[in-house]
């Protein structure tokens, strides 16, 4: 298993030798502007502080019901956040507006891209309950509208509509996410599965009728290890 903690880039932290330390409340926010402007995204002020709020929520959370393995709340903005917001384009350039989240475990990558797209309506879907429970209450707390928290396995899943756009960040090897989403998608359904370095093996093994459109890198800012988002639909 992966130590993600250990791929945060070293500029994050602060050096012992260096100048004296800014405020804490302040080195979020410096972090997240740099982030932000290093992956191309214009993102309002109200918007950045939604997602200091969200970061905030899960540090907190996150201490009694442990939510995520990453602590520090700078590793949490740089592996969690800035991660999830490295797709914005990718969504961006998918048809439609309706996005399901698959296995969004503490909502990443849903909420943070909720908060960069509120034009788009999201679902964030999770099997235990304890982190359904959490979004629900991100969501009360920053007023997101469009957003959906579903306690629910995704092979349980029903939908009225079939979305146009899923999305999973560390979820499961992609042909058991395929076959969980199956019942869900058809030929209008893009799917982004993030992962880190490309997975060849698990390309290699895709079930029919899923083909793969592009495998894409991501530059996550602060994150000094490889990403990137494979992207798939059904013949």
């Amino acid at each position: 298993m992966v130590d993600r903690k250990s791929e945060v880039a070293p500029r994050l932290r602060n050096s012992a030798d260096g100048p004296a330390e800014e405020p804490l409340d302040n080195q979020p926010r410096r972090a997240l502007q740099k982030g932000v402007d290093a992956l191309g995204l214009s993102l309002a002020q109200h918007q950045q502080e939604l997602l200091i709020k969200y970061l905030a929520l899960l540090a907190q959370w996150n201490a009694v019901y442990n939510l995520t393995s990453v602590r520090d709340p700078l590793d949490m903005l740089a592996l969690h956040v800035l991660d999830s917001l490295a797709i914005v384009d990718l969504v961006l350039e998918c048809e439609g507006s309706d996005v399901l989240d698959v296995g969004t475990g503490a909502g990443l990558p849903g909420i943070p891209l909720a908060i960069a797209l509120p034009q788009y309506h999201f679902q964030l879907v999770d099997a235990v309950a304890k982190k359904v429970s959490f979004l629900r209450q991100v969501k009360a707390s920053l007023g997101l509208v469009n957003v959906q928290a579903q306690h629910s396995r995704i092979e349980a899943l029903t939908r009225a509509k079939t979305p146009l756009i899923i999305v999973s960040r560390a979820y499961a090897e992609l042909s058991r996410m395929l076959r969980s989403i199956a019942h869900l998608a058809d030929r209008s359904t893009t799917v982004i599965a993030m992962k880190g370095v490309a997975p060849d093996e698990e390309l290699a093994a895709l079930p029919a009728p899923w083909r793969v459109l592009e495998v894409r890198t991501l530059d996550v800012p602060l994150v000094g290890a490889q990403r990137c988002a494979v992207i798939l639909r059904r013949d």
